[in-house]
């Protein structure tokens, strides 16, 4: 017999695929809190004149796109990435010798690269002379080093590091017009004996976050929102270009 009662409580994981970039199958993607999946119509209406008391006539709702959100817990540069129609990249662990800046009492003076400050760290002035000294002249920061007012460095001094860097995810932020996606929901049914339920998206185009929270006094979020295209591949009698939802 068919169940009467279809309640829904769903979790699970999303994954996706992309279609533009370098595919690299159906990867997941962390903790997702929400997703959801909206059809918007513009609607076209006939009034009645035939008749006093108006009313419609006849009403015509036509599909204007297809849209999803989610909303996504899990922080990886790639996802970031996303967020951020930006390119995420694993910079390697590298020494630096005599890398230049400009340095002012108070001042950060922020490296190149992500220092690692369990390694030794050099401040020398231009052409390496004199040799600064740390807790007197600057102090260790995670980004570089903050130059010590009183100290032996003054305004607008050139000066030049060497120290190792750490290996580190970088996020270059703008620097695509946004991937295509492949998304899919492998979700369960809490309310159901945790029966599958599967959302394929055959297409996807995120749109660029609206906000990014760095400082906050609670776990951060992305929220993302893009549009579900209409996949040409798909040509069969019945089958949707869209998404399809699978349900046990």
């Amino acid at each position: 017999m068919a169940n009467s009662v279809y309640s829904y409580l769903g979790a699970g994981q999303v994954f996706l695929q992309n279609r533009t970039g370098t595919d690299k199958g159906l990867l997941p993607i962390g903790e997702v809190s929400e997703l959801e999946i909206s059809v918007d119509t513009n609607k076209k209406e006939l009034p009645s004149s035939s008749q006093t008391g108006g009313g419609l006539a006849d009403s015509v709702a036509r599909i204007s796109g297809v849209t999803m959100t989610m909303n996504v817990n899990s922080l990886s540069p790639e996802n970031i990435a996303i967020a951020l129609r930006g390119d995420a990249s694993l910079i390697a662990s590298a020494t630096v010798t005599d890398e230049a800046h400009t340095a002012y009492p108070g001042a950060l003076v922020k490296f190149n690269k992500v220092p690692d400050l369990s390694e030794t760290i050099t401040v020398t002035g231009d052409g390496g002379t004199p040799t600064y000294v740390a807790d007197t002249d600057y102090t260790l920061s995670p980004a570089g080093i903050r130059i010590l007012a009183g100290g032996s460095i003054s305004a607008s001094t050139d000066i030049e590091v060497s120290y190792v860097s750490k290996a580190h995810n970088a996020v270059e932020m703008l620097t695509n017009s946004g991937d295509e996606y492949r998304l899919v929901f492998e979700g369960l049914n809490e309310a159901s004996s945790d029966d599958p339920v599967l959302v394929t998206m055959h297409r996807c185009k995120f749109e660029p976050t609206s906000g990014l929270g760095f400082i906050s006094d609670d776990f951060g979020s992305l929220s993302l929102a893009g549009d579900v295209l209409k996949d040409p591949a798909i040509t069969a009698a019945g089958l949707s270009k869209f998404a399809k939802v699978e349900m046990v």
